[in-house]
Formats: structure tokens, C-alpha cells, sequence
């Protein structure tokens, strides 16, 4: 089977939104986010017989690291190599555009994808829990001295690793001044430390109801699953 891939056009999304509206039981994501997608020209498909049949995301990141997400297979087509080939050209362009580093996330369940993740070289190295949190009493913290030292604790905790759900989710490799730049306040509770952009270290925390992803489960209002964050040195 012959398979070409390009960067998706905007004549492409609707053939995309056929083969992802169902995915999951409770739907796609990507029917949502797939015109973003194209705008950006971060999309990418694949064909056969000029049938689009794959569709992959890729953002370089300026972490050093290539966040691929959004790997879809039209399901007559899965298991012909479809999901291997968008995923090696992803990793293609990230080595070309001097990522060191290639992310993914993938859902605790998905069998399938992460057998893919790890015929490709890529090992786990962060569990998340993602979901709508409560809302809850927090103590806030904007002082930009003492976010600092949050931090670093944060990032000590998971080995240099760092979330967020603003957008996209998307996890990466982060150092100090990376996450000071999006961080304008902290939560502190009990239970977790939670940050404005949409990541907690422990359980949830936020005082307000907002998507989130989190290192330990806790106590969401809405649950989505857990998440396993995977990683390819390129």
C-alpha cells in the first residue's frame, strides 16, 4: 500500500472529521480542534489512492521538544502501517526543526497506541490524571519569589516534567524559566500545588472549575482518565 503525507489542507477536514467523530465511545477531540490544526499548518495526513486515512499534529515546542498528538487512523485502514508512518515523518520534521525531544500522551486504556509508542523507542516517564476539577479553597500565591520556589519543588518532583491544558494539552520537558513565563499565580492546598495554567503536583487544586491535569487522581468533578506521557530522545 502506497502511503503519501503532507501537511493538511483546509479541503482535507472534512474527510478528517468523518474517520475521527466516533473514535471513542464518547466521541473525538479532534472534530473540534482539527481546523485550528490546519490554520496553524501543524497538521499532517496521510493518503492512499488521494484518500485521506491518517491524521497526526506536531508542535516544536521552545522547550526542545516536538509535541505529537491527535494520531488518528481511519478505521479500514488500521493495522496497514498508517499510524507508524505519520508518526516516523512527525518525528522526521521535529529532528529537522532541532527538537531534541519528542512527547506524546496517551490514555491509560489505549492499548493499541501504546503498543505503536513502544515499537518506536518511546518510554513512559510521567502518569497524569485529567479531568474538570471541583473548585475548592486554596491559598493563593502571586508573589513571583515564592512561585519561584513552588517551582522548582514542582519540577524536583516530577523530574523536570511540566503540564498544561491551556489550548492543548500538552506535557514537556521544562526548566525554572520556562514555567515562571506562563505562570502568574499558584494554589496551594492539602493536597496539591496547583498552577494557572492547568497542572497540579499531588491532587488536583484549583479554586476555581477549571480542566486540569494532575500527578495524583484525586477528587475531580468530572473525570476523564489517566494519561501516560511518553518521551523519544530524537
Amino acid at each position: 500500500m502506497n502511503i503519501v503525507i503532507r501537511k493538511a489542507v483546509e479541503s482535507d477536514v472534512p474527510q478528517i472529521i468523518s474517520f475521527t467523530m466516533n473514535t471513542f465511545p464518547w466521541g473525538d477531540y479532534v472534530p473540534r480542534v482539527i481546523d485550528g490544526w490546519v490554520r496553524d499548518g501543524t497538521a499532517y495526513v496521510a493518503l492512499v489512492n488521494e484518500e485521506v486515512v491518517g491524521v497526526i499534529n506536531l508542535v516544536l515546542l521552545p522547550t526542545g521538544v516536538a509535541w505529537l498528538e491527535g494520531l488518528r487512523v481511519k478505521s479500514t485502514y488500521r493495522r496497514h502501517g498508517v499510524g507508524t508512518a505519520l508518526t516516523n515523518y512527525a518525528l522526521d520534521l521535529a529532528k529537522a526543526g532541532g527538537a531534541r525531544y519528542a512527547m506524546l500522551m496517551i490514555a491509560e486504556w489505549n492499548n493499541a497506541s501504546h503498543g505503536l509508542a513502544r515499537k518506536l523507542s518511546f518510554r513512559p516517564v510521567l502518569n497524569v490524571y485529567g479531568g474538570i476539577t471541583r473548585g475548592s479553597p486554596a491559598l493563593r500565591v502571586t508573589d513571583r519569589d515564592e512561585i519561584k520556589r513552588f517551582v522548582e519543588e514542582a519540577l524536583d518532583k516530577t523530574n523536570g516534567y511540566f503540564c498544561s491544558t491551556v489550548n492543548h494539552w500538552v506535557c514537556t520537558r521544562a526548566d525554572v524559566d520556562y514555567v515562571l513565563s506562563m505562570t502568574r499565580e499558584v494554589y496551594i492546598s492539602n493536597g496539591g500545588v496547583g498552577f494557572n495554567g492547568g497542572f497540579s503536583v499531588g491532587k488536583p487544586t484549583s479554586p476555581v472549575r477549571m480542566e486540569m491535569l494532575a500527578t495524583e487522581r484525586g477528587d475531580f468533578e468530572e473525570y476523564f482518565g489517566m494519561y501516560i506521557v511518553y518521551e523519544l530522545a530524537l
